[in-house]
């Protein structure tokens, strides 16, 4: 089904980029990731807009095994670990639940501050590596990575994702009631380890308001 499609690409997506920023990535992982986020951006809006289409199905498939085998050798990150707590707590699906998560993990990830930054972390420079193989614009590193982060949305858009856990239909007081918790998850998620920025408690609370 379409929402399947959406949910599980959008999974595939959050395995590949993970993988290139972890602490533990390297030229073979990279290599894996890059390849993946390639085929996930061409051929997951086919797949969700014609499940008869078996050569996007085909190829969506080999994104999911190259994702794999690269966050199988490096792990993930934060994304993973929130996803894991919320998923567990609301009962969305697993990538429905990195879908919200993967804009605002970038952005934290980045640790990019206002238009003033001149010098970028590894981090930032690494999404604006994978901006470029998507030939989106590369102008400098922060505009290569608010790039990426469009080009994101853009996908989610055209899958009909929801951008927020209240358009999944949770509710926001509910949520609210339980960010402690799922902070608490999260930090100590095995996927935190590899994360390229070591968050703090108050770092996932603010990450899991803005999807709220």
């Amino acid at each position: 089904p379409p929402n399947v499609t959406a949910d599980t690409g959008m999974d595939v997506l959050t395995h590949a980029i993970e993988a290139y920023v972890s602490t533990q990535s390297h030229d073979c992982s990279d290599a894996l990731a890059e390849r993946a986020i390639k085929l996930v951006c061409e051929y997951l809006p086919k797949a969700y807009a014609d499940g008869d289409d078996i050569k996007a199905r085909e190829k969506m498939h080999n994104a999911s095994c190259l994702a794999g085998i690269a966050f199988d050798k490096v792990s993930l990150g934060i994304n993973h670990s929130i996803a894991h707590a919320i998923g567990a707590k609301f009962h969305i699906s697993h990538g429905r639940a990195n879908s919200l998560l993967l804009v605002h993990v970038i952005d934290y990830n980045s640790q990019i501050k206002g238009y003033k930054t001149i010098e970028f972390s590894e981090t930032a420079k690494k999404y604006a590596e994978i901006s470029s193989f998507l030939k989106l614009n590369i102008f400098n590193e922060k505009i290569a990575v608010d790039s990426l982060k469009d080009a994101i949305i853009k996908l989610q858009k055209q899958l009909n994702m929801p951008l927020t856990l209240t358009e999944c239909g949770i509710d926001a007081k509910e949520v609210e009631s339980m960010k402690d918790e799922i902070a608490e998850l999260a930090l100590n998620d095995n996927c935190t380890k590899t994360n390229p920025v070591k968050p703090t408690k108050e770092d996932i609370i603010k990450i899991l308001e803005k999807i709220i």
